[in-house]
């Protein structure tokens, strides 16, 4: 059984099962609640109940005055849904809303998907689930070794389980130390997140994402964001390559495109015209550069009229001037480009 939950002041709805919190039915749904700890410790979650009528599912130590009771308050983090609602509540309208925070997790996997791509997989504890929008980017701190920021490549619809996307790179002590040492339970600390590199979710205009390897991760992070508020406009996704194989999620995106009517997915590859074959080669200035110049060609040839477009776009800033020069000239206004930049590919 289900339920349809609406949101005051802001109007937007979704649905909640019986037997989840109307905490995780907003998550799951890409709906930024405010909320900490989510288990009903804080009382960040709290609650006016306006209509309808909720039960708790579990013991918590954070409680309302008796006026506040009175007046409808509530922990959404500890009730489940009994039938419609309406819910004043706060949610967080950006970037400004989102607090820094220092969590300690733990590996809870590793997946080596590639000979030199790990898949990290993290577990906050459930006391300090992480807050974040799609596509911001977190420092990664292991005990030995300075801290490393990298993108999130997962959905704030579930802040337990955290994704990173680590190429392995010859020299790099961080990877290395990925790659070779780091085990299951072991402790990493995030501190953040930050950056404005995020989905305008006001928007209606159809949204092209363009990646360029592993910045791959927070293109990710956006697209499932954009899937749980199941967004209706035109998506489209170019991922760029240096060598063919290095589309190391492809049968994901190839699940997105067959499961959603309004998405495509475009697999690129670079000219390799540096003769090598190695990351390195992939890193260079000038070959990321030819590489992002190729990817600009695909995307106008198939939109040459850019105006009415949202445009996501991840690569090193060195990879960018060319593929930004063109997507201009093809009418695309500075304010619809959003870029990421930062060197933690």
């Amino acid at each position: 059984m289900s339920f349809q939950v609406r949101l005051l002041p802001s109007g937007k709805e979704f649905t909640a099962e019986k037997n989840e919190t109307v905490l995780e039915a907003a998550l799951r749904s890409g709906i930024s609640l405010n909320y900490s700890c989510n288990n009903g410790t804080c009382g960040g979650c709290g609650g006016r109940i306006k209509s309808g009528q909720v039960r708790e599912t579990q013991q918590h130590d954070f409680h309302f005055s008796d006026t506040q009771k009175a007046q409808g308050h509530v922990l959404l983090c500890v009730n489940a849904a009994q039938s419609d609602l309406e819910i004043e509540v706060k949610e967080a309208g950006g970037i400004e809303d989102i607090p820094l925070q220092l969590i300690p997790t733990k590996v809870e996997q590793m997946e080596r998907i590639q000979d030199d791509i790990m898949i990290l997989h993290l577990r906050t504890p459930r006391s300090q689930t992480l807050r974040f929008l799609a596509g911001q980017h977190l420092s990664l701190a292991i005990a030995g070794m300075p801290p490393r920021n990298k993108s999130l490549a997962s959905c704030p619809c579930n802040a337990m389980h955290l994704q990173f996307h680590i190429r392995r790179v010859p020299g790099d002590q961080f990877s290395d130390y990925v790659f070779t040492h780091l085990k299951i339970s072991e402790t990493v600390t995030l501190e953040g997140p930050w950056g404005n590199f995020s989905l305008d979710e006001s928007s209606k205009r159809p949204i092209i994402f363009v990646a360029y390897e592993t910045g791959f991760a927070p293109i990710k992070s956006i697209i499932e964001h954009a899937i749980a508020l199941e967004l209706e406009q035109p998506l489209h996704l170019y991922w760029m390559a240096h060598q063919p194989g290095n589309h190391y999620l492809n049968n994901l995106c190839r699940s997105w495109f067959d499961a959603l009517d309004n998405f495509s997915y475009t697999a690129l590859t670079g000219d390799k015209l540096s003769g090598e074959s190695s990351w390195e080669a992939s890193t260079d200035p000038v070959v990321g550069l030819r590489d992002m110049e190729t990817a600009g060609t695909a995307i106008v040839a198939d939109h040459p009229d850019l105006a009415g477009f949202e445009v996501y776009l991840t690569a090193p800033e060195s990879s960018t001037e060319g593929i930004v020069e063109l997507l201009q000239q093809h009418g695309l206004p500075k304010g619809q480009l959003h870029l990421d930049v930062m060197k933690r590919f």
